[in-house]
């Protein structure tokens, strides 16, 4: 299947759209705030044995009543007969009271321990994200500044910013519950969109050394792009579907990295086609460099 879009002449308006969506997901993160979940706050841990099997969806409905909705549910053992609850920060009251409503709306159970997750663990996370987001960052600078050039690096770099602002952003915007998952959810998509940026570099290097005539540089882009259309599609079509799948049928606890990874994934496919390679492009025109100039 041949197509021949015209990505590299409309950069106007996929900077335009994308600018659109960071001034959103800008608006959202600080009118809005991100909403911190027990990973990142603290808060009660409770080991329950119940008499017989129960399901994460009656143990998430008792919770909901409790307005306790950002709480997680994570089954010990096989036969869903114990769960791990972990809750925002309770008192004794508010504890004893959710006990014999989930007694009396769930099953009956035995109490194994009871716990408080300590909020210090949750700043330790977010440094160790902090430092990794950081990390890997400068790795993907060194990488594609190595492999190809700085312009192709810094090209990929406002591209990863523009996904992970936008994702965040929109995260605040439906307020989805930051966890663990989120952390795991981030730095996959910076791989995720690396990948795919790298890809359609790599086949712009190719052209450009294979070149033989006097070419525009918009029109080689234009090839570039259209070369690897297909192969992008296919893939992202590949990995959202999978991340339908478990959104739809997951268990609750997954299901917010799930939806972090749907848009992120979407938006690393559009950062890497109209953000990325029409930002190299523009730079490239302006300053050439060195080897262009004498050619």
């Amino acid at each position: 299947m041949h197509f021949h879009f015209d990505f590299a002449r409309h950069w106007k308006l996929w900077f335009a759209f994308s600018g659109t969506l960071v001034v959103i997901a800008i608006l959202a993160l600080t009118l809005r705030g991100l909403n911190y979940g027990i990973d990142f706050t603290g808060g009660t841990q409770m080991d329950l044995r119940f008499t017989h099997a129960v399901t994460s969806q009656a143990i998430s409905r008792t919770l909901d009543a409790q307005r306790l909705g950002n709480s997680t549910v994570v089954f010990i053992g096989s036969g869903h007969k114990e769960a791990l609850i972990t809750t925002p920060t309770i008192s004794e009251t508010e504890r004893t009271s959710l006990l014999r409503t989930m007694r009396t709306k769930v099953a009956p159970f035995t109490e194994v321990s009871t716990s408080r997750v300590s909020s210090i663990i949750g700043q330790q996370t977010e440094r160790t994200a902090l430092l990794a987001v950081l990390l890997a960052t400068v790795g993907i600078i060194l990488y594609i500044a190595i492999r190809f050039e700085f312009r192709f690096a810094m090209a990929a770099i406002i591209a990863l910013i523009h996904d992970v602002l936008i994702t965040v952003g929109l995260i605040a915007l439906i307020h989805i519950s930051l966890s663990e998952y989120f952390v795991m959810a981030v730095l996959t998509i910076f791989g995720y969109s690396v990948n795919d940026t790298i890809i359609i570099f790599d086949r712009i290097r190719e052209n450009l050394q294979r070149q033989q005539r006097k070419e525009p540089l918009e029109d080689l882009v234009n090839r570039s792009l259209n070369q690897v259309l297909v192969r992008s599609i296919n893939t992202s079509s590949t990995v959202l579907l999978a991340l339908a799948a478990i959104l739809i049928f997951g268990g609750s606890s997954i299901k917010d990295f799930a939806s972090t990874m749907l848009i992120g994934v979407f938006l690393g496919t559009y950062s890497s086609i109209f953000i990325a390679s029409p930002i190299w492009l523009l730079w490239r025109q302006r300053r050439p460099g060195p080897r262009a100039r004498a050619a």
